[in-house]
C-alpha cells in the first residue's frame, strides 16, 4: 500500500505531462456562474436581443468540446512572449486541433484623464494582473470554428461558433482591461494565425 502512494503521484505527474493542463471545463463552469449574478452588456453580431439565457445555451457547444477525450491525441506545448501555448492534435474525426493560449500580463502604466469641462487633465496609475485563456477549435477542413477568450478574474469575454461572435462586457470592468484588451486579442489572433498555417 505505501507503495502505490509513492508510485501514484510521479504517474499522475507524467499523465499530466503528456496530455497537458486542459482548463476549458473549469473555465466554463466559473464563467456561467459569475454570468448566473453579473448583469453584462452583450454584443451579438447575429441578435438584436441577446441574453445570458442564449450565452448559456450556446455555452454547450463548449461543454462538449470541453469534456473531449485527449488521451489519443498529439500533445504539444511552446511559448510566444507572453502566451503559453498548449494544442491538442488529433490524427483522426472532425476536429483538428484544440488549441489553448494562456496570455499572463502584469500591467502597470499611467494614463492620462481628459475632461470636458475647463479642468487640467490628469493622471491615473493603474496596476493589475491579468490571465487570459484563449481557446480555438479548428476543424479538418482547416478553419477555426470555435473561439472562446475569457480572463480569470473578469470572466467571460468573448466567444465566437462559425460566423457568429458575441462579446459581454461588464459594468464594473477589472482596471485596465479596456486598455489591454484589443492588444491581447490582436496577439492572440497572430498566434492562432501562425499555428493554422503550420
Amino acid at each position: 500500500m505505501l507503495l502505490i502512494q509513492i508510485i501514484l503521484p510521479f504517474i499522475l505527474l507524467l499523465v499530466q505531462a503528456q496530455t497537458g493542463s486542459y482548463t476549458l471545463k473549469q473555465d466554463l463552469e466559473k464563467d456561467l456562474k459569475q454570468l448566473s449574478t453579473t448583469s453584462v452588456f452583450i454584443d451579438d453580431n447575429t441578435s438584436a436581443s441577446p441574453s445570458v439565457q442564449t450565452i448559456a445555451h450556446d455555452l454547450q457547444l463548449f461543454g462538449v468540446i470541453a469534456s473531449i477525450d485527449l488521451t489519443n491525441s498529439k500533445y504539444s506545448q511552446s511559448s510566444n512572449g507572453k502566451h503559453t501555448v498548449q494544442q491538442w492534435q488529433f490524427p483522426e474525426g472532425s476536429i483538428k486541433t484544440i488549441t489553448q493560449i494562456e496570455t499572463s500580463i502584469n500591467l502597470d502604466t499611467v494614463v492620462t484623464q481628459r475632461y470636458l469641462e475647463n479642468r487640467a487633465p490628469t493622471q491615473h496609475r493603474i496596476q493589475n494582473k491579468f490571465t487570459f485563456r484563449t481557446y480555438a477549435v479548428s476543424t479538418s477542413d482547416g478553419l477555426q470554428h470555435l473561439y472562446y477568450m475569457t480572463e480569470a478574474e473578469q470572466g467571460l469575454l468573448e466567444y465566437r461558433t462559425g460566423d457568429r461572435r458575441v462579446q459581454v462586457n461588464y459594468p464594473e470592468k477589472k482596471e485596465g482591461l479596456s486598455d489591454i484588451l484589443p492588444k491581447v486579442e490582436q496577439d492572440v489572433s497572430n498566434v492562432l494565425s501562425a499555428m493554422l498555417k503550420q
